[in-house]
Parts: structure tokens; C-alpha cells; sequence
């Protein structure tokens, strides 16, 4: 697999000293032993989020902790519903972000108030599919439940631009002011690092430059899928 290669001289323009900068990492995929975090904290990722089942957490995450802390940038766990060692993640000191791939968010509130009790003390997001691009996903039910929440605002995969996606961050921002006022930043975009799920060549970096500036504005941070596929190195 690729990984990111950090320019000599770039930057991470934030609009705060607290906005994200992270990366969906699948071990399955990339090992964590093969992953240069040096070159991550270089590039501007300020979180790292590793996808772990209730099989292999417990092996997979004390080793991208420990190398994670050494450079300075954040763990957090990303779990599917099922996944049952939410409080024992946050017992390690680490995030939890639950991925939430349904139509049927109300379904699922009491699964999600669940994690969030059980995560007290660290950091708990939401990952959701695009409100308004794929359906209702009531935001305004999972708001108050997570410190964040990651709409999947993947332009490959809906047909949309970079006016769509300023559009639509511009909606939540607008939505969540409310929110902001309580638990400021509360929407994170996920974007993706390669075309679309039809299509894995791999986004330039101008582009993927050019996708993560069209939301800044408006949100807390970015989440970069997938380390492995991406030629991300930092804004300039």
C-alpha cells in the first residue's frame, strides 16, 4: 500500500487550534507497523481513527496508541453497532467513533446514548451517511448524544462538486449553530481520498486540497478516507 508522504514544507491552515485533521486506517489493510506516524504528524493529521472489532481491539490498539502519542497525535477507535468494549477503549484513554451505516438512525438512538455513557471521560463521534444527499439522517437526534458528528460527504460517490459539498457543510453549520453554542463544532467531514467506490485511483493533491478548504469553514475538522490510497501531504 501507499502511504503519506509529508512535503518538506507544509502546513495545516486551521480556522482553530482544535480542528482535526484525522485518518480512517483499516490494519486489515495497512499494519500499523507499517505506517510512518512521523511522516502523519508532518502532513497535519492530528487524529488517527483504526477500525478494531470486539476480536481485535485489544491487539491493535496499544500499539497505534503508543506510536500515535510518541509524535503527538490522537487515537480513537472506529467500531460498527455490535461492538461491545466501548468503556474498556475508553478506560485506555482513547476515542471512540461509531459508524453508523443506516436509514433507520431513530432505530438506533438507544445503541448510541448507550456508547455515549459508556465513553465518558474521552472523545465520542458519529459517523453518519450525508444528511439530504441520502435521505433524512436526523442530525438533530444524534447531536446531543456525541461530541461530534462525521457525515460521509464522499463527492465521488453522490455525483457531487466542490459547490455541492460547500453547500451542504454550509447547511449543517447553519443547523447546528444552536448546537455550536453548546458543543462548539459539532460536524467533522469525512471525505474521501480516492475517486469513488468504482473508481480507487487515488486523488491529486490539489484536489483533495481544494475539498478539505470547501468545508473548513464551516466545520470542526476533516476525516480522511482511507491511509493507504491517499496522496495527501498537508495544506499548504
Amino acid at each position: 500500500m501507499g502511504c503519506v508522504s509529508a512535503a518538506g514544507n507544509s502546513t495545516t491552515d486551521q480556522t482553530s487550534t482544535n480542528f482535526i485533521v484525522g485518518y480512517y486506517i483499516n490494519p486489515n489493510v495497512t499494519p500499523i507497523s507499517e505506517i510512518n506516524f512521523k511522516d502523519l504528524k508532518s502532513a497535519g493529521i492530528t487524529d488517527i481513527y483504526v477500525l478494531v472489532t470486539n476480536h481485535n481491539y485489544l491487539s491493535v490498539l496499544p500499539e497505534a496508541k503508543e506510536k500515535a502519542d510518541a509524535v503527538g497525535i490522537r487515537t480513537n477507535a472506529w467500531v460498527f453497532p455490535g461492538f461491545n468494549h466501548a468503556s474498556q477503549v475508553a478506560q485506555m484513554k482513547i476515542g471512540v467513533q461509531l459508524d453508523m451505516e443506516t436509514y433507520n438512525i431513530p432505530a438506533h438512538l438507544l445503541q448510541i446514548l448507550a456508547m455515549r455513557l459508556a465513553t465518558y471521560g474521552v472523545t465520542f463521534s458519529v459517523t453518519v451517511k450525508p444528511d439530504g444527499w441520502d435521505g433524512n439522517q436526523y442530525y438533530y437526534l444524534i447531536g446531543p448524544l456525541c461530541d461530534y458528528i462525521v457525515p460521509q460527504l464522499y463527492v465521488g460517490d453522490y455525483k457531487y462538486g466542490i459547490t455541492g459539498l460547500t453547500n451542504s457543510v454550509k447547511k449543517y453549520n447553519q443547523i447546528y449553530n444552536l448546537y455550536n453554542i453548546i458543543f462548539p463544532g459539532k460536524i467533522v467531514a469525512g471525505l474521501e481520498t480516492y475517486q469513488s467506490d468504482e473508481n480507487a485511483t487515488p486523488k491529486n493533491t490539489s484536489t483533495l486540497s481544494a475539498e478539505i478548504k470547501a468545508v473548513k469553514p464551516y466545520t470542526h475538522g476533516v476525516i480522511l478516507f482511507r491511509y493507504g490510497l491517499s496522496n495527501f501531504n498537508g495544506l499548504e
